[in-house]
């Protein structure tokens, strides 16, 4: 319950964290000279950090979100069986 809230907030700031190396890492691949030989490749590692970036958000996101929703039913269950 509690967990997947934690996880998923570490899950966020981690994304935040990596973003910019993987950034830095498709700069120096986009920089090689011999990137063109390779068809669609450019392509590929240009929109390979956002793809990266949205998909470990969206991950601790719904792990986040799955955390608060089981806490609340949980919570709401504790409630009724103390009235």
């Amino acid at each position: 319950m509690k967990l997947n809230i934690i996880l998923g907030v570490v899950t966020i700031a981690i994304a935040f964290i990596v973003f910019p190396i993987i950034l830095e890492a498709t700069d120096s691949i986009l920089a090689n000279q011999n990137l063109s030989d390779y068809t669609g490749l450019s392509a590929i590692v240009k929109i390979a950090p956002m793809i990266a970036f949205v998909g470990i958000f969206l991950g601790g996101g719904l792990l986040t979100f799955k955390g608060v929703k089981e806490y609340r039913r949980t919570r709401k269950a504790t409630k009724r069986g103390r009235n």
